[in-house]
Order: C-alpha cells, then structure tokens, then sequence
C-alpha cells in the first residue's frame, strides 16, 4: 500500500465522527410514519371513487453558495419577474379555458398531436427530477447515520408512492402541512444556532467579504463562466418559467382555487415565499462558509462529496442537541417527498387525461376504474424514478444535475407555451417543427457536456478553500496529492472540448428555448402558415390579443337567407 494512502486513512480515523442518535432516529421515524397513516386513512376510509376527486381533492443553494459564492442572490430578483410573467402573460390564459391540464392548451391552440407530444417531454422531464429530489435527503440520510444510499432512496420512494397512490391529493395536502411545519421548524431553528455560532450575521458577512462569497456582480459576457449577472438573470428566468410557469403541478393547484383573484394572489404568495426561501438558504451557505473558511471538510475529508457539507454542519453544530438533526433532516426529507407526491400525482393524471382516456369505454364504472389506473400509474412511475437513482449520482452536484439532465426537453416544452401566448403568427408546423429542431440539438449538446464532465476534460473550480486552522492532525500536502482532481491544464488541445460544451448550465433552458422559436417562426414563414385571423382570442394573452386582426364577415343580404331557407 502507498504509505501516503495509509497516512490518510489513519488522520481519516482521528477525525469526530458525526452520527444520530436515538433521539434523532425517533423524530425522523415518526414523520415518516404519519405520512403512511395519512395515505392509509383517505386511501381507505376517505374514499375518491373519481378521476376528479384524486386528482383535485375535491376540485441546493447552500453548497453552491459555500463553494461559488452568493451570487445566487441575484435570481431573487429573477423570481419576481417570473412571478409576475406568471401573473399577467400565462395563469390568465389558463384560468378563463378552465383547462384540466397545461397541456389541454396546446391542443386548444395547435393540435392534439402537440398535446401528446408536450405531455411525453415533461414526463421525461419529471422522470429525470425526482430522481435528484430523492438522492438528496438520501445522501444527507447516509452521511448521518452511515447507511447506503442505495438503502436508504428505496425505502423514502416506498413511503411517498404509498401515501400518494392510496390518498390522491388529498393525502400531499395534508402530508405537505405537517411536512412544511416539520421543514420550516428544522430551518429556522439550525439557522438561528448557526448566526450565534459563528458570532452573529454581520460577522459571517465579514468571513465571506473576505473569502470572496460576496462578490456578487459580474458583467463578463462570456456564457462560459459558471456564474455571471446575464446567466442568473436571462439564463435563471427561462428556467423558471419552465419549471414553475408551465408545470402541470404547479398550474394544476393554481386552477383549483375558483376566483380569478384568488388564484392571482396565491401566485404572489408563492413567489414571495420563495424569494423569501431563497434569501434564507443564501444566508444558511454563508453562515456555512463563516464556519469552515479555515477548514474546508471536503478538502480534509471529512466529506466524500461536496452536496454533504450541509449535513455536516448540521451535525457539527447541532449534533450534541438530542433530537435537533433529527428534525432538521425530517424537514429535508419532507420538502423532497412534498415535491416527489406532487410529481407522482400530476404524472398519473396527466398520463391517464392525454394518452389512456380515450381507451376507457364510457361506463358507470369509468370514474372509479379511472382513479385505479392514475394510482397504478403512480406506483410505475415511482419505481423508475427509484430505477434512475442509481444512475445520477454519478453526474455531478445535486445543483448541476437540477440544471441540465432536463434541458434536452424543458427548453422545447417551454416553447409550445411561449409561441401558443405570445406568438399568434406561428401554426401548427412551426411549433411542432421548432421543438423537434431543439430537441435534437439539446440532445446531442447535453450528451456532449455529460460525456465531457464523465471523462473530466470539463472542471468546474471552486473560490479559495482553506484546511490552516483545522483542530486535527491533517497533511495538506498529502491530501492534495492523493485526492486532487486533474486540473484543466493537464489537458491537451485535442482532448480539450468544443467551446459549445463549455458553455454554463445556466443558459441551457434559454438556449433551447430559443433554438425552437427561431425554427418555428421561420417554418410558418416559409409554410405561409401566418393567417392570425384563424387564432382564438381566447388562446393568446391578453397583452398580445390586441395586436389580432379584426374577424371579417361577408354581408349576406336578408332576401338570399329566407330563399335558402325556402
């Protein structure tokens, strides 16, 4: 064995190692718990016998904050953009065509054929999410208690299929209540022992001022740098609206509330809370940093991955509290099973509205045989997300794989949208030609990034980390030699990658968003598929439906209609 190698396992093995305890295992045991119980209770005593009644009720900043700096701070503002573009351009659209489904617009406004095809995209699109969702509390699960991630995914996705399968929506919303008492009580609480830790905000702003994290303004224009004012402001807002504006389960719970204003106000609130979220969680990477700016736990190996540093400090700070990891790790579990039920229960609905309810014959029976099937659908889709975990861990952090396993599809699904609202003079084939044009440039510009990233031709670096003050044993220079990464300049010109697969992942949405307008407008152009007078004012914005041509109506005397009617 290389007596480097065996210096590091044994400084490995003087390190505190930082587990749960009874206490901990208690509370996380009972929210998992009350979430079965809650999807036993409306699956089998609350019964939804119909389609409707299942599907309606009734009708990572952190770690990139620490590593990359709080730029992030900008898309707080991109958000409120979103919010509103949501507000005023998309939801009122949505809303007066009282539409089941997002994707029932794009038949209204295209084709059925359109609909099917949107529908598939963002099934792949949520297939390829929940996975991360899912990996993240399970990483966090395993450095706390020492268990596999290949345990510990499985069992999560067993207790969310189970309740969302058996409940419907009315067991997300009552499981999301208690989850969203147990998130929030578990943020605040670790949030406000981290501000006295480290000697309160204003100290930890002065920590990383000096570490470089507050370094927040950058004009460079070039799309290769990770982060930059233009990539989370154009590059954030385009993967916002299609993450949020467009998505099935987020329009499905905004068209349940029945007044327009309502439904205008519950936006607001959304986005409020998410910028309010979004400045919490900016503080908590600070707050992150303000601790460990003097040892980095990656760079000493405390750590075997960079998405494990907020569980760490968690355990760190907290760890000596009976019961407080165990209620923060409760509350990341339940914000990941809020968003995975919620998947779940949109996918069935919305895989059973556009490609399987034409197939069920009308019968007394169909409502209930229909809720059957949306729950056998959500079991299926389950077990390939469980499937596809195995598969992730491998591509990167959780924020880079949040960014750009989708793009290959988001970007052309978010056009269909944007070209039905805002772009009346684009038929048929344009829209459907321009998504498949993106699609296969998406394809084909995502493989090439993963394939680069894989063989580590393609390195992201970190802002400055240090290992100076750490309170043990630790070798710096054995530590660099056996674990670092191969730099960039190692490697050569002809295995250097096109700068196309260098650009951020930030800008991938936008890029294939704007790969499908462009061909979409120039196919309409070309297919002289412009007439807007065949557009329903109803299938545009009401910001664009001014600009419509006035319908033309040819005059028929009133001699000629009683003759026809003679």
């Amino acid at each position: 064995m290389d007596p480097r190698s065996s210096t590091v396992l044994t400084i490995i093995q003087e390190m505190p190692q930082l587990t749960f305890g009874w206490t901990d295992y208690t509370l996380f045991a009972g929210l998992l718990g009350m979430s079965l119980i809650i999807g036993f209770y409306f699956g089998f005593f609350s019964k939804q016998d119909s389609a409707s009644e299942y599907l309606f009720g009734g009708k990572s900043y952190p770690t990139e904050v620490y590593y990359h700096g709080a730029m992030m701070i900008i898309s707080m503002g991109t958000a409120v953009i979103t919010m509103l573009t949501t507000v005023h351009i998309f939801l009122p659209v949505f809303y007066n065509l009282q539409i089941v489904s997002s994707y029932e617009y794009l038949e209204m406004r295209f084709s059925r054929k359109h609909r099917q095809l949107a529908s598939l995209l963002y099934t792949i699109s949520l297939l390829l999410y929940i996975p991360i969702v899912v990996y993240v509390p399970s990483l966090v699960f395993a450095q706390v208690t020492g268990y596999g991630v290949h345990l510990i995914a499985p069992i999560f996705s067993f207790v969310c299929i189970t309740y969302t399968s058996m409940g419907g929506v009315k067991a997300v919303v009552w499981t999301d209540t208690i989850q969203f008492i147990f998130t929030l009580g578990g943020f605040f609480t670790i949030l406000i022992i981290g501000i006295n830790y480290v000697g309160g905000v204003s100290r930890a702003f002065e920590i990383a001022s000096e570490g470089r994290r507050l370094e927040i303004i950058d004009f460079d224009p070039s799309p290769l740098k990770r982060y930059s004012f233009w990539g989370m402001t154009l590059g954030m807002y385009f993967s916002s609206l299609s993450r949020y504006t467009i998505a099935q389960k987020f329009v499905q719970r905004f068209l349940t509330i029945k007044q327009e204003q309502d439904v205008k106000k519950a936006a607001y609130l959304t986005g409020a809370g998410v910028i309010f979220l979004q400045s919490c969680c900016i503080l908590y990477g600070l707050l992150v940093y303000a601790t460990y700016h003097n040892c980095d736990p990656l760079t000493t190996h405390l750590i075997k991955q960079a998405d494990q540093i907020v569980p760490y400090y968690v355990m760190d700070i907290v760890g000596h509290i009976p019961g407080l990891p165990g209620i923060f790790l409760a509350g990341l579990v339940s914000s990941a099973l809020s968003t995975m039920s919620a998947s779940l229960n949109c996918l069935s609905g919305m895989i059973y509205e556009d490609f399987l309810d034409g197939w069920i014959a009308d019968s007394p029976k169909k409502d209930a045989k229909s809720a059957n099937i949306m729950k056998f659908l959500s079991v299926m889709i389950g077990l390939i997300t469980v499937a596809l975990i195995f598969l992730i861990e491998r591509l990167g952090t959780i924020f880079e794989m949040s960014q750009t396993l989708s793009t290959a599809v988001d970007g052309p699904l978010l056009s269909f949208f944007i070209l039905g609202i805002l772009v009346p003079w684009v038929g048929k084939k344009g829209a459907i030609t321009g998504g498949c044009a993106s699609i296969v440039f998406m394809t084909w510009l995502l493989g090439g990034m993963q394939w680069h990233i894989f063989h580590k031709r393609i390195v992201t670096s970190n802002l400055p980390l240090s290992t100076q003050n750490c309170s043990f044993p630790f070798n710096e220079s054995v530590n660099a030699d056996v674990y670092q990464t191969t730099p960039i300049s190692t490697i050569t010109s002809e295995d250097e990658p096109w700068i196309i697969f260098r650009i951020s992942m930030l800008f991938l949405h936008l890029i294939g968003t704007t790969v499908a307008i462009i061909v979409a407008v120039l196919t309409s152009i070309i297919t002289k598929e412009t007439n807007m007078t065949d557009v329903d004012p109803r299938h545009v914005s009401p910001l664009v439906r001014r600009f419509l041509p006035d319908k033309k109506y040819t005059e028929v005397p009133l001699k000629e209609i009683k003759k026809e009617k003679d």
